[in-house]
């Protein structure tokens, strides 16, 4: 069995640059909510103090430069590297010409044992906890990742235990990229189960469906959950993106423009119609509690689900996905060229809803991310500027901004 070593010194200095940086105890009583819901989940465009990623993104094609844009956000980066990398990265951020000495500094790197890229799906869910008289509480809840015994699920307890970081954990199976939220309501698609080592141990109980609503109100302080299809995809952070706390864009699939994309199969084709349907009856659902824009989508084909919603929203920055590079050759060029200039449109469609919505865009080819399966707001993992949040707004999240 692998250790799990953390090197406490780097940790702690992660620790204490986010204390002292993020939060100022004068204030905080002075917004603090006089019937206490204590606790209320963090909406990923709200403040953000700094994003973590594994050091395996920085070794993908544009890893560099999607570190570059993370910093350009005004968030720090946090590195979580492998012990048996560190020298392999730490030589790469040496030598790399693309980042210059404020950037260098304003990237903390930290021994974390892992083995995913995917850090959005295994580590927790920021919250805001507030008690009388205390500045804002850092606090996360937690799932269990898949079978909950890989390095990657364990890998925010060692951290917390390192830093003493307040994790409360929940013994259901969710990926962190099948939850999104607007700071006040939850969205889950149906691709929620309870730890099947828990479940052996208790009596029977209701579904655990039915109480979902109950579980997330105590847990994260969502107002409402909502359980959504998991057809288009069990994450739902592939296929929509909340722009505000009234506001969430959701993929668009234009039935006409499938059969316009290169190499796709007959089975392709029909699954991707269906997708299609089932992203429209999931906008017409969620249109019931939000304003709901629709934002471009290409077809889905087999382990390839290109998604202008998997973004990274911060600090009024969002990086997008970019696919107009054709991922391979086609057998037909003047195809090739009109699915091209198809991806280019929906690119400026996409920069087009986030700019409305008063985000600073910028594109970073994701060709060869996607396909492994996700993009970049599945690579990421959200560490939230809770004194900023908490004086702009109180225990609210109710602040959007439209540019008409």
């Amino acid at each position: 069995m692998k250790a799990f070593p953390v090197l406490a010194t780097a940790v702690l200095s992660f620790v204490a640059a986010w204390v002292i940086l993020s939060w100022t105890p004068n204030g905080a009583s002075s917004k603090s909510p006089a019937n206490f819901p204590i606790v209320r989940p963090i909406a990923e465009f709200e403040q953000t103090f700094g994003i973590g990623i594994s050091e395996q993104m920085l070794f993908k094609k544009q890893g560099i430069v999607f570190l570059k844009t993370l910093l350009a956000s005004n968030a720090r980066v946090y590195v979580f590297i492998s012990g048996d990398r560190r020298a392999e990265v730490e030589k790469l951020l040496r030598s790399t010409p693309l980042l210059h000495g404020a950037e260098r500094e304003a990237i903390v790197k930290i021994q974390l044992e892992h083995e995913s890229i995917w850090t959005r799906d295994y580590f927790p869910i920021p919250v805001l906890k507030v008690i009388p008289h205390l500045v804002p509480t850092p606090s996360f809840v937690d799932f269990v990742y898949r079978d909950g015994n890989t390095l990657d699920d364990a890998a925010i307890h060692q951290l917390a235990l390192a830093i003493n970081l307040s994790v409360e954990h929940l013994p259901i199976v969710l990926d962190g990229g099948n939850f999104m939220t607007n700071g006040e309501s939850c969205v889950l698609s149906e691709e929620v189960s309870e730890d099947p080592e828990i479940l052996l141990l208790n009596s029977p109980e209701p579904p655990l469906e039915s109480n979902l609503p109950a579980i997330f109100k105590a847990a994260l302080g969502c107002r409402k959950t909502i359980i959504v299809s998991q057809i288009p995809h069990p994450h739902v952070d592939m296929w929509m993106k909340f722009l505000n706390t009234t506001t969430v864009a959701v993929n668009r699939i234009d039935v006409s423009a499938i059969d316009a994309t290169p190499a796709i199969s007959v089975a392709e084709r029909e699954k991707a119609r269906k997708i299609a349907g089932e992203l429209d009856k999931t906008a017409a659902r969620l249109a019931q509690d939000f304003t709901v824009v629709r934002m471009p989508m290409p077809a889905p084909m087999t382990d390839l689900f290109m998604t202008y919603s998997n973004a990274v929203l911060s600090n009024g920055k969002a990086v997008v996905p970019r696919y107009s590079k054709l991922l391979k050759a086609d057998k037909n060029p003047a195809k090739a060229q009109s699915y091209a200039k198809i991806l280019i449109g929906y690119e400026r469609e996409a920069e087009t809803i986030y700019r409305r919505f008063g985000f600073d865009v910028t594109f970073i080819d994701a060709n060869d991310l996607i396909q492994d399966g996700g993009a970049f707001h599945c690579v990421t993992f959200h560490l939230p500027d809770l004194d900023a949040i908490f004086k702009d707004k109180g225990f609210s999240a109710n602040k959007s901004t439209v540019v008409p």
